[in-house]
């Protein structure tokens, strides 16, 4: 099997593992937010600003830097879109349930995760408490990036107080992005093997 279908045989298969927990539409902008975020990662590499403030020149970083701001202005929009659809959808207090001192299925699932057992999403459990935390990691780097893209393009003095916060509020969507897409893909993983055995187990069965 070639490199390309065992891509494309994966991508299949993590498509309908994502389905058991988010609708189509959910896992479509799921997917464009992880992309436009690992790419605007990736961008950020390449951007220069001048201690005047100006883009650098040069023109790997230009392109860079306007690629940056005009990907970030969709990451915007697609980070609201996500935060009104989930927080309609299930309300805060599905996220957030240590704020109204619900803790009682999030106390269970972090016992379980100390015993090194897998823990699946549940409604105020580990694994939508730290959804939410992504949430608002996603929600403050996107909107810190706003504000400092409005205040640089008005000239305003506190623009590179701005982009540095940005610059430090974009770390806790790194992080999050490492530990949350590393548990979704190992879980991914359990599933697939899981699912594998229980296939030949059928067959045998079977035959």
């Amino acid at each position: 099997m070639s490199v390309t279908s065992i891509i494309r045989e994966q991508a299949a298969l993590l498509w309908r593992f994502l389905g058991f927990f988010q609708t189509p539409y959910l896992r479509v902008l799921h997917a464009i937010i992880a992309v436009l975020v690992i790419l605007q990662i990736l961008s950020s590499f390449a951007m220069h600003m001048l201690p005047s403030g100006q883009i650098n020149p040069a023109i790997s970083s230009w392109l860079a830097t306007w690629y940056h701001i005009l990907a970030g202005l969709a990451t915007v929009i697609a980070g609201l879109l996500l935060a009104a659809y989930s927080l309609t959808k299930r309300g805060l207090r599905y996220f957030f349930p240590y704020l109204w001192g619900d803790t009682e299925q999030l106390g269970k699932d972090i016992r379980a995760s100390l015993h090194f057992k897998m823990v699946p999403p549940r409604p105020k459990g580990l694994a939508t408490a730290v959804q939410g935390l992504g949430l608002g990691a996603l929600l403050l780097a996107v909107l810190s990036g706003l504000i400092w893209y409005l205040l640089w393009v008005n000239g305003s003095p506190f623009a590179e107080l701005a982009r540095k916060t940005h610059e430090n509020l974009t770390l806790l969507i790194e992080l999050y992005l490492l530990g949350h897409g590393g548990m979704a893909l190992l879980h991914f993983f359990v599933w697939q093997r899981k699912s594998g055995r229980e296939a030949k187990t059928q067959e045998r069965s079977d035959s």
